[in-house]
């Protein structure tokens, strides 16, 4: 059987053809003097050098331009961050802010605009901003730490401009989106959002890119973060999540009188360190069961206030409803708090609202992902490199061989959690592998599998089910594949994950319970086919047969069907792709979700609510495709 060669872009060729050698890690103290000086200093782990930078005729900005662009070409180096401190005589605000989205965008440096008024020389001053900047960051990823104020409000980063945004989205969202923020603004509005963690999972990620895009607009909105318990975690996490996902088991299951009162206690303690910003908010968001128990204590403190219930839940309402099942006792034990908000917010799925709460109070809008942070922004050639080097690196330290950049992979992005069928994606790569060799492909266009997510600090089974996930690659079923399957639990850095999934071949979402997953929309916005279960919100981000594949849960022969067809048909693949970056919903991104939120607060939630439509089927049969390329 002919099997195809064209398995990679060039691109990706040129990735693959290069030695690996890494980057040393440094960050940069940007300075100019009332006198006109520049001064740039470089920190690396031993030391920090500055230097003063003739701007000439170009200007200040493009001085730093040149300047950066240069030290990439001359040293082997990785500016991981730049701290700027440019009085505005020199440059105007406008200015440093799209100097700022160069930084990030194009060179893939996280910039600081310090404000700080430290008026010393400029060499000391950009000396100190370079150790500033560095304090921020931690590990041998150089991942950034979040930083709280005292009432543990996150500090978020500025990382690009409103016009970058823009150019991105469409006129009439862009006229809707400045006439809501102004109308936020004089009405006063002070948004502000609470979750049980600022690093690890979907809802963290949806918060930061809000609240930067909010900040855009002058909209007052906040974030803040519960003191961290692990006890209430290992509640919040078995006896909450799990259970109203459906994937708990029977002792799991069992919320006892001890588990309230360490949650309940811990609900008072962060109801007493956040009651200056209950008093000051007009809209509180609260962000799944974890800091639910706060919603009574805030209808006291502040009755004149919007609370709002975000559900980011799969929840099992069939179940929920039953008397006697888990999911209706904790559901019960939580609902007695959560009924008393103003709003619940669901994904847009039907079978996620209880037919409990009053379908006045329901709005419902998806989880979204960000263009522009690092999980999704273009990333150049050779940024790529540096990443899947640090990946390399992990698989190193956990005794695993690295990833074969000369051969195409399969990834699936997710946390180490039971309800995303880790196991299903190995027993799916399996199953491949066996009808691979039986068709005699050669090991060079043969894939390999990457499982891979993040850490979260609200989810203690992470660890275990990360150790489980490798040891089960010693079992009869993966041991001839080992080798080629990298399981890693990594730091917070998101442009690894970037970019792995911009270089994988093929795409996997196999979760048993999911809300609204934004690893699909990500993954689709890299042209990246899909093949995911059909369950809770994912048949709403997939097209079937056009974007992608969607399956029944567990069906892993289907699923390595699937993936054999997409790397055997490369006409198929090729459209299938297409039609994933042209075709992934604008609902799926920051700015739509911004106005959702931005409709509450100021009183013009949609009513009654909207459930998206499943896309129509059939697409690829229309254009002529046979249908064995297809099922």
């Amino acid at each position: 059987m002919k099997v195809s060669k064209r398995k990679t872009s060039t691109r990706n060729k040129k990735v693959r053809a290069r030695k690996t050698v890494m980057r040393k890690p440094v960050y940069l103290g940007i300075a100019l003097s009332q006198k006109g000086e520049l001064s740039i200093a470089i920190k690396d782990e031993k030391r920090v050098k500055s230097q003063v930078v003739d701007f000439g005729v170009g200007g200040v900005d493009e001085a730093i331009r040149r300047w950066v662009l240069n030290c990439h070409v001359r040293h082997r180096i990785k500016i991981v961050a730049a701290g700027i401190d440019i009085d505005d005589d020199f440059l105007t605000k406008a200015q440093v802010d799209d100097l700022a989205s160069y930084l990030w965008l194009k060179e893939d440096i996280v910039p600081y605009v310090d404000n700080s008024n430290f008026r010393s020389a400029a060499r000391k001053r950009s000396e100190v901003l370079a150790r500033k900047v560095s304090s921020r960051f931690e590990g041998s990823d150089h991942v950034v730490k979040v930083n709280f104020d005292k009432r543990r409000k996150v500090e978020v980063s500025k990382l690009v401009s409103l016009s970058d945004y823009q150019k991105n989205i469409d006129d009439e969202e862009f006229e809707k989106l400045r006439d809501l923020s102004r109308i936020a603004r004089e009405q006063g509005s002070v948004i502000s959002f609470f979750s049980s963690t600022p690093q690890g999972g979907g809802v963290a990620l949806m918060r930061h890119a809000l609240i930067r895009f909010f900040n855009l607009w002058g909209v007052r909105a906040d974030w803040y973060v519960m003191t961290p318990e692990p006890k209430v975690f290992e509640i919040t996490k078995k006896k909450f999540h799990n259970v109203l996902q459906g994937i708990a088991g029977p002792v799991e299951s069992d919320l006892t009188q001890g588990d309230k009162e360490i949650y309940e206690r811990w609900i008072r303690e962060n109801v007493k360190r956040f009651t200056p910003v209950f008093k000051r908010s007009t809209m509180i968001v609260i962000d799944d069961p974890q800091p639910s128990g706060m919603i009574p204590f805030i209808k006291k403190i502040n009755p004149q206030a919007t609370v709002v219930y975000r559900s980011h839940h799969h929840l099992e309402s069939v179940l929920v409803e039953k008397s006697g099942t888990p999911q209706h006792k904790i559901w019960k034990y939580l609902w007695k708090n959560i009924k008393k908000a103003n709003y619940f917010v669901a994904h847009p799925v039907e079978d996620f609202v209880p037919s409990m709460v009053e379908r006045s109070k329901v709005v419902l809008m998806g989880a979204t992902t960000d263009r522009f942070d690092g999980l999704n922004k273009q990333l150049s050639k050779e940024q790529t490199e540096y990443y899947i080097d640090l990946f390399n690196e992990h698989l190193k330290e956990a005794n695993q061989t690295p990833l074969d950049l000369k051969r195409p992979y399969i990834i699936q992005v997710a946390r180490f959690d039971p309800s995303k069928g880790i196991p299903d994606v190995l027993l799916s790569y399996a199953t491949l592998r066996e009808k691979l060799t039986k068709h005699g492909w050669e090991k060079k266009y043969i894939p390999q599998l990457v499982i891979v997510g993040h850490a979260a600090v609200d989810d203690p089974e992470g660890c275990a089910l990360y150790s489980q996930t490798v040891a089960s690659l010693k079992t009869d079923t993966l041991s001839l594949y080992a080798e080629d399957i990298k399981v890693a639990r990594l730091h917070h850095n998101d442009q690894i994950l970037n970019a792995l999934l911009s270089e994988s071949k093929i795409a996997l979402q196999l979760s048993h319970k999911e809300g609204f997953e934004i690893k699909v929309s990500e993954a689709l916005a890299k042209g990246k086919p899909m093949i995911a279960y059909d369950v809770g919100g994912i048949p709403l981000q997939i097209e079937n047969i056009v974007t992608g594949y969607l399956v029944g849960v567990g069906n892993t022969e289907a699923v390595a069907r699937r993936m054999y067809i997409l790397l055997r048909h490369d006409a198929l693949y090729d459209l299938m792709s297409l039609r994933a970056r042209e075709r992934v919903r604008k609902e799926s991104f920051t700015p739509s979700n911004a106005v959702r939120w931005l409709e509450i607060a100021t009183g013009r939630a949609p009513r009654p609510p909207f459930f998206f439509k499943r896309a129509i089927t059939g697409f690829l049969l229309e254009m002529g495709i046979p249908k064995e390329f297809i099922f």
